[in-house]
């Protein structure tokens, strides 16, 4: 018995090991992603592969990044998968990563190959604007509208998701739109009972309850105008700013339904989009889509190559 004792102590001790060199380092101040007209915006990190994603807005291509040795390799190819435009993605516990389309209006599912499972056309079903962020749990998944008041769900928890379906709509009473981009990053509370989502055009922060879908506007010390991509751990909310080039945190209440928003940090960035959480650090995208061509900004300067994800610090 006293050696199958120790036996099981060696064992223990082996597994407790191999937990600990799980945690992968991330190793690089800026990680590369390829291609001179790339303009990256989501990201989903996957802290068991050591890699995250990000997408395209100009072809629809999905890369996954090595977070420890920096290799970049085409998960998905935008154009095989009838897909030209990404932003926000998630990946979910069935490791299949969800993928907005942007202003083609389309969501789609990934499989952990990088296969096509599913995808939805909301504008034809909706007449969706502009799919921008997501956030989920283990159950379902929301979806943020920039140009239209609405947010829209699906169900995931069992191994076919169910079909989108227009969870939300509301109107300018509840929360204002204006000409350009509305409501974009989301996050859900750890608390599972809100939503907060963010619209970049007032810098104005809303609390939504998932049951009664009741609206609230976050009583804040300062707008976040420009606010993109959204991380929320615990009481602490990080808004990741475009035009300002920096993150800022927002420290809320229990119920969150008023924050105080610091000081922003973050160096070099350029024009960041998304974010996400990867041990002590954020991965913040530089999407530079202010160098992006488009139909309301023609000819603006060229973007700085290459195109990167920046490690930063969280303070």
């Amino acid at each position: 018995m006293r050696w199958y004792a120790i036996f099981l102590t060696l064992l223990s001790s082996f597994f407790i090991g191999c937990e600990k060199d799980k945690a992968v380092e991330i190793t690089q101040e800026s990680y590369l992603i390829p291609g001179e007209q790339f303009f990256p915006e989501g990201i989903a990190y996957d802290p068991e592969e050591g890699a995250f994603y990000t997408g395209s807005t100009t072809n629809g291509d999905v890369v996954k990044v090595n977070v420890k040795t920096g290799a970049t390799e085409l998960f998905a190819g935008g154009a095989k998968q009838g897909r030209g435009f990404c932003t926000g993605m998630k990946l979910d516990s069935r490791d299949r990563l969800w993928v907005c389309g942007g202003e083609e209006g389309k969501i789609h599912l990934l499989n952990a190959e990088g296969e096509s499972v599913k995808n939805w056309d909301l504008k034809a079903q909706f007449n969706a604007g502009f799919i921008n962020d997501c956030a989920l749990d283990k159950k379902y998944i929301y979806f943020t509208d920039s140009r239209v008041q609405k947010i829209y769900r699906s169900t995931f928890s069992n191994a076919e998701p169910s079909d989108i379906e227009e969870w939300l709509s509301f109107t300018d009473q509840q929360i204002p739109y204006a000409a350009g981009v509305n409501a974009n990053g989301i996050v859900l509370t750890p608390d599972g009972k809100y939503i907060i989502i963010v619209v970049s055009t007032s810098g104005k922060l809303y609390r939504i309850d998932r049951t009664a879908k009741s609206i609230v506007e976050i009583n804040l010390n300062t707008p976040v105008t420009a606010g993109d991509g959204l991380l929320l751990t615990g009481n602490k909310l990080y808004v990741s700013r475009n035009s300002t080039n920096k993150i800022f945190p927002v420290t809320m209440n229990e119920n969150y339904s008023q924050g105080i928003v610091g000081d922003g940090f973050g160096e070099n960035l350029l024009f960041n989009t998304t974010i996400a959480k990867a041990g002590n650090y954020l991965l913040v995208v530089n999407g530079q889509l202010n160098r992006r061509p488009s139909a309301t900004n023609p000819n603006p300067p060229p973007p700085v190559l290459p195109f990167t994800v920046s490690r930063v610090l969280i303070p």
